[in-house]
């Protein structure tokens, strides 16, 4: 019981330090984070943020006079619209490390450690379609707020506009064309 409550403070300082890390690096606070592997002051995380993912590992050091710091070993960044779902691809490097593949120039190396992989890549591309579905969304919602405000706009200018004195200019310009058309003729009019 004790070794849990030990390992469970660590757990929630490595986050802790990873959500300062990401807003200080980032300028984003998480909205999920995905421990993956941690020991001795290394550990990997799954990180979600509202428009992006990122998978990072980052590692732990003492500092005399501050107690702790942290390092940001690595990280790599999926943006969810670029991303092509099953396009993640993991390698077994030696029994303790894979190298994960996002794309050609897109790999991260992790600690194998015994965890699923597939789960690993499931979670990724559920958050990959999370945001997506969100962005789209959002983006309709937007596209039709502005439409509305543009409808509205169109309508407001046709309420200014005064209309009778435009219908009044027409007859006025369409009586004098007629009176002109009468005069080529040859019809003597009255003005």
């Amino acid at each position: 019981m004790l070794l849990l409550g030990i390992a469970f403070r660590i757990n929630t300082m490595h986050t802790e330090m990873l959500e300062q890390l990401c807003l200080d690096e980032i300028g984003e606070i998480p909205s999920e984070i995905k421990l993956w592997h941690l020991e001795d002051g290394f550990a990997e995380y799954l990180v979600k943020f509202e428009n992006n993912i990122a998978l990072i590992t980052m590692s732990m050091y003492d500092v005399e006079e501050d107690g702790v710091g942290y390092l940001l070993e690595q990280r790599l960044y999926i943006s969810p619209q670029d991303y092509i779902i099953g396009s993640i691809k993991s390698h077994s490097i030696n029994s303790e490390q894979l190298l994960l593949k996002v794309r050609e120039n897109q790999e991260i190396y992790f600690t194998d450690n015994g965890g699923d992989m597939q789960e690993l890549i499931e979670l990724l591309e559920s958050w990959v379609i999370e945001i997506n579905s969100r962005k789209s969304s959002d983006s309709l919602r937007s596209r039709f707020s502005s439409l509305r405000r543009e409808k509205q706009a169109i309508i407001s200018k046709f309420e200014q506009l005064n209309f009778d004195s435009i219908k009044n200019d027409m007859d006025f310009l369409e009586k004098k064309l007629k009176n002109t058309q009468e005069k080529l003729a040859g019809n003597n009019i009255e003005e």
